[in-house]
């Protein structure tokens, strides 16, 4: 009897002993563990899964930084060329990565009676992003438009509507940072 109850206890604790071995191997082992994503980002299955706007490994990269720039160049307004800067600028209180503000000069660096601009980027990455403008109203006249982001050059095209109609038109193609 004393070799069965032996016998017994000795199966019961290899059983055991398997069994233990067997949940520490397949114990989930938290693959976010260590991992510190960045920027609003958040880790899932070991990768960090970034926020519009932010890029890399880590989410460490803000795509809006590489569009804060001055471009320069000759728009067409309502057909007569004129020299213009385009100041892209990321405002100092912002809570995404896709909000900047576009200031309109003259070519001196002048001011004109176009007021600062609120625009909001879609889907950037880290060489490109279109924008809209989010439309203004000063003075009377209401200002929209959209364009194009590249850490090298822009493009926009800017309507200034009046009432009903659009009074003027600037297009600034390719202008090249400056």
């Amino acid at each position: 009897m004393r070799l069965l109850v032996s016998f017994g206890l000795c199966i019961v604790l290899v059983v055991t002993g398997v069994a233990l071995a067997f949940s520490i191997s397949c114990k989930k082992q938290n693959s976010c563990a260590g991992l510190v994503c960045l920027n609003k980002g958040s880790c899932t299955d070991g990768f960090c899964v970034c926020a519009v706007g932010v890029g890399g490994d880590t989410c460490q990269d803000i795509f809006r930084k590489s569009y804060d720039n001055t471009y320069g160049g000759t728009a067409n307004v309502n057909s007569a060329h004129i020299t213009y800067r385009l100041v892209f600028s990321i405002p100092p209180v912002t809570t995404d990565f896709v909000t900047m503000a576009l200031t309109v000069e003259t070519g001196g660096g002048g001011a004109t009676n176009i007021p600062l601009l609120p625009i909001v980027l879609s889907n950037p990455t880290a060489t490109m992003g279109s924008f809209n403008i989010t439309a203004t109203t000063a003075n009377g006249a209401t200002y929209s438009g959209s364009g194009t982001l590249y850490a090298k050059t822009a493009s926009l095209t800017l309507y200034k509507t009046v009432g009903s109609s659009t009074d003027t038109t600037w297009v600034c193609a390719n202008f090249p940072v400056q």
